[in-house]
């Protein structure tokens, strides 16, 4: 996967939890939110309720105090009129009676003008729920009703005691249309909101201005009533919206910043790196003066510089590569010729020593044309493989060359025996022939005047492997090491010809590899033998030279039926 792709999945991925995290965030908020509003309205009802309930408890122990006067228990006279006066004033009743043992009214006070009092003295209030309780010893706190002054009244009563006997009660009213016993409940928040209610009657309420609230009921402990806390759910949904545009200001400050940063990464790094890529890519195809130009910051001029000075250097070399190599073609080939044709001539007319030396000049000038042929090959292997890589089978290669090379009339004698399945398809060119043939030729030079060369074909599961080796005595571990690139070539330590660094080149070209075990009957293997599906190969056992060259396994072998590789 490209670079550009990576990022730009990683950057999604980035964007994508950072989007989370805010929702996140903003559902947590709101339900922070939610879950404080209700904690608040839970709070406020609850301590509306415990404030109601104490005004209650004081005002009943208000009454209770009260009905201590003895000046109350004298009925229809003034001292009464006068103590029940003295009581409503220094309280916070509305109006209050005083009845007798029989529930007749005998005192009434009001702190409305004028006092009407003649309409209730008199009035037989014994059906009254408030004066039987007081009348049987209790304190009562009545729910509320219809007055017949037509007030609507809440009565607190105690009774009223002479020589340990009830003689009458007191009964303190509320008015509700005007009673301050609620003042305390109305706070300074208007988003906050009370109502007292008792069974169908509401009492209070501040709460007949919102259309829609949260809100949570408490009952209260001295009497009947229950107390609701609202808050106003417009202001709950004004709060959460502020919450909703702080996040999507926030949102957009935190995606906003990641795409300006991505946008950098992109074109600071990322395109950078993939105009890089596409340079290198052009220096591989040999395209030199090629592939786009690295702008931006000091450190991509210095890169860009780099590539253009390595760009020169490179098609320096190969102009040295191919003059180099078209006078081994042309020039050092005609000569050889006209030498060859000379040495010719001289073995017709010459005898004895002088015939040999003409012979002998003739055999050398043949070989070194051979050589200028295969360094010929060098200018093809410096061009790139195209797309799609080629595909060969190389047991029909290996079949085909060594059946060439067996038939050809060179003088050799090498016995050559195959061993290779039907088809071994690999992801390399044709020319994995010349090294075949090259390999075959060594084989039978080096290995002696009859030699035994064995060539197998191996499959894994990942590659193709050739496998010659011959009863020779062998190449040389500084030689081996030197083609396999793990010495240098010095004045000291170099090989003595063209063909394994041929065949090493030829390999290299497909992402191949040249592996030449040791000679060395005491040293390990200088190469892996261990296959990509986990087998090992025994060592050789017998003297002689073993050259394996290992090809990439073709990813799709086309019109060739794999079926039985490796058979």
């Amino acid at each position: 996967m490209r670079l550009a792709y990576r990022f730009g999945i990683a950057f999604l991925v980035v964007v994508l939890v950072a989007g989370g995290v805010l929702v996140a965030t903003f559902d947590a908020h709101r339900a922070d939110v939610d879950e404080n509003t209700e904690l608040s309205v839970v709070d406020r009802a609850a301590q509306s309720a415990s404030v109601l309930d104490e005004r209650l408890s004081e005002q009943r122990r208000t009454v209770a105090v009260a009905a201590t006067n003895p000046d109350l228990v004298a009925h229809e006279t003034a001292q009464q009129d006068q103590a029940l006066e003295a009581f409503v004033s220094s309280s916070a009743f509305d109006g209050a009676t005083v009845v007798d043992d029989t529930g007749t009214v005998r005192s009434f006070t009001t702190t409305r003008q004028p006092h009407e009092t003649e309409p209730i003295v008199g009035t037989d209030l014994s059906e009254q729920a408030y004066v039987r309780a007081a009348l049987d010893g209790e304190q009562y706190i009545s729910d509320p009703f219809r007055a017949q002054t037509g007030n609507t009244i809440v009565v607190i009563s105690a009774p009223l005691v002479e020589d340990g006997e009830v003689v009458g009660t007191i009964n303190g009213a509320y008015h509700l249309e005007e009673t301050g016993l609620f003042d305390s409940l109305a706070g300074t928040d208007n988003r906050d909101a009370i109502t007292v209610e008792s069974d169908s009657w509401t009492l209070y309420t501040t709460a007949d201005r919102f259309d829609d609230t949260v809100s949570h009921s408490v009952s209260l402990e001295v009497v009947d009533w229950t107390v609701t806390a609202h808050r106003d759910q417009a202001a709950v949904d004004a709060r959460i919206n502020r919450l909703v545009l702080f996040q999507i200001v926030s949102a957009a400050a935190l995606l906003g910043s990641i795409m300006i940063f991505g946008g950098w990464v992109y074109r600071s790094k990322i395109r950078h790196i993939g105009l890089l890529v596409d340079r290198v890519r052009a220096l591989e195809r040999r395209e030199y003066d090629a592939g786009p130009s690295l702008e931006g910051p000091a450190e991509w001029q210095r890169i860009d510089g780099a590539l253009d000075r390595l760009a020169g250097t490179l098609a320096h070399r190969e102009q040295m590569l191919l003059v180099l190599n078209r006078i081994l073609r042309h020039n050092l080939r005609n000569t050889l010729n006209i030498i060859a044709g000379r040495a010719t001539d001289l073995e017709s007319k010459l005898d004895g020593d002088d015939r040999e030396s003409a012979r002998e000049i003739q055999l050398v000038t043949t070989e070194l044309l051979e050589l200028a042929d295969r360094a010929r090959m060098t200018e093809d292997l410096l061009d790139p493989v195209g797309e799609p890589v080629p595909q060969t089978d190389l047991a029909a290669v290996v079949r085909d060359r060594v059946a060439e090379f067996t038939t050809e009339d060179d003088g050799t004698n090498a016995d050559i025996s195959v061993t290779a399945p039907a088809h071994a398809i690999a992801a390399c060119g044709p020319e994995v022939e010349a090294a075949v043939d090259e390999l075959l030729a060594n084989a039978a030079s080096h290995a002696g005047p009859e030699p035994t060369v064995a060539v197998t074909v191996e499959t894994t599961t990942d590659h193709v492997r050739i496998r010659i080796h011959d009863d020779g005595p062998g190449i040389p571990d500084d030689e081996a090491a030197i083609i396999t690139g793990t010495r240098s070539i010095s004045q000291v330590t170099h090989t003595g010809g063209i063909g394994l660094w041929l065949v090493d080149w030829i390999v290299r070209r497909y992402d191949g590899r040249l592996l030449i075990p040791s000679t060395d009957s005491g040293a390990t293997d200088a190469v892996d033998r261990s296959d990509a599906d986990g087998s090992q190969h025994e060592a050789e056992t017998s003297d002689g030279a073993t050259i394996v060259l290992e090809f990439p396994r073709a990813p799709n072998p086309e019109s060739i039926d794999e079926t039985d590789a490796g058979m």
